[in-house]
């Protein structure tokens, strides 16, 4: 009797704790289901939020409300940074500043863009708005063309990074416009040299010319300008020899008449 006793106790004792185990382990597992049905809904809710901030973001970009645009760009981007809205309220933060007229702070963010992403759609564009930046800030004649050379350089890196990019063509041109532009510069401080009677600095400004932008319209004028620093240096010789050169590329021009008249006078 007292032995049944004892072997119903035992059981009794395995069976609780067989039930203990049973309980938590249903309230482990519950834990973890609920946990991850609260994370998925987390998860679809900032997702459902980001997306919301998206595109107010945008409508405000539309309505020209650039500034409450800025700040809604902002704080997708530190609210939800792993979102994919966060990667594109990146690029229109940068379209909201340069749109606003910031292209400095513009460009840091597409520069930044295309740095991060660089196989991303939209980073050609976002190199091309770059080269924008640049260009919004280019100089008058008679300043500093630091900002020209960096936007040459700008979309020079799109045309070789993107070559099949279809923001190539207006690059390639605007290309050609900053570097008209640089030459201008050269011709205009070469005159300034010129009429302060600098010969020798004269001269090296339109050999730059000649060197670095060989493509310049303004090469006859500027084969003109060489003739008549050489003249004034006395150096006949080398005068005669630019005289040759203007004569034989450009025969009409009334620059290479000129240039005969210092020559021959």
């Amino acid at each position: 009797m007292q032995k049944r006793q004892s072997d119903f106790r035992c059981s009794g004792l395995i069976s609780v704790r067989k039930f203990r185990r049973v309980s938590i382990a249903v309230v482990f597992l519950f834990f973890i289901f609920t946990a991850g049905c609260t994370s998925l809904r987390i998860v679809k809710e900032s997702y459902r939020n980001a997306e919301e901030m998206y595109k107010t973001g945008v409508s405000q970009y539309n309505s020209l409300h650039y500034e409450d645009a800025e700040g809604t760009f902002e704080k997708l981007m530190e609210r939800y940074p792993l979102s994919s809205y966060a990667l594109e309220g990146e690029i229109m933060l940068a379209d909201v500043l340069y749109m606003d007229e910031k292209y400095d702070e513009a460009r840091v963010y597409y520069t930044d863009f295309v740095a991060l992403h660089p196989s991303h759609a939209k980073a050609s564009y976002a190199l091309f708005q770059k080269g924008m930046c640049y260009f919004r800030n280019v100089l008058s004649l008679d300043r500093d063309q630091t900002t020209t050379r960096k936007a040459i350089i700008a979309f020079e890196d799109l045309t070789r990074q993107f070559p099949f990019s279809s923001y190539n063509e207006r690059a390639e041109e605007l290309i050609a416009f900053l570097k008209r532009r640089l030459s201008e510069r050269e011709l205009y401080v070469g005159m300034f040299y010129l009429k302060k009677k600098n010969y020798k600095g004269a001269l090296a400004r339109f050999n730059t010319i000649l060197k670095e932008y060989p493509e310049s319209e303004e090469i006859d004028e500027v084969l003109f300008y060489i003739v008549k620093s050489y003249s004034k240096l006395g150096e006949d010789d080398r005068a005669r020899d630019v005289f040759s050169t203007l004569q034989a590329d450009y025969p009409s021009s009334s620059y290479t008449k000129a240039a005969g008249k210092i020559i021959g006078g």
